[in-house]
């Protein structure tokens, strides 16, 4: 009897230090996939921008689209309740992690505008695209949702 009271007595001490340490590992995983994340979107739009010459508001210029899975939560991620993404010199991603602390990425680059300021992404995969423009200031990547694309003609 008292080799069964030692045993879980036991078993409950090594889960409650797996289990945070479990915890742990998987915010780490997600923080370590918004940084990812934040790279794909720098690196395609420093590619439009340095290889493509921008077009006027108003005509449709050259893009680029990236794909972003924003981790739902599984036993290797910890989940993401909302991601956003601001423009600027760069592109930065602010990521509220379901247990964690919010992660914020940000990743230097040519100037990007985000169509309405801020995107907010849920969890799940969402489609962006990039488009080459110029404006006042130089030219500009213009980050929006790729749904946002009219049908083509």
């Amino acid at each position: 009897m008292i080799r069964v009271v030692l045993t879980c007595l036991l078993a409950v001490a090594i889960a409650g230090v797996v289990f945070p340490a479990a915890d742990a590992a998987r915010a780490d995983a997600t923080t370590v996939t918004i940084g990812s994340m934040a790279d794909d979107i720098a690196h395609a739009a420093t590619a439009l921008a340095t290889a493509e010459d921008p077009t006027p508001a108003g005509v449709a210029g050259a893009r680029r689209h990236v794909v972003l899975d924003v981790p739902t939560g599984s036993w290797r991620a910890a989940g993401v309740s909302e991601l956003a993404v601001r423009g600027g010199d760069g592109v930065e991603l602010s990521a509220d992690i379901a247990a964690g602390p919010t992660v914020v990425r940000r990743v230097g680059g040519p100037r990007i505008r985000v169509v309405g300021d801020r995107l907010v992404l849920g969890p799940g995969e969402h489609r962006l695209r990039l488009t080459l423009e110029a404006d006042a200031g130089g030219s500009v990547v213009v980050l929006a949702p790729a749904a946002a694309d009219p049908p083509a003609a």
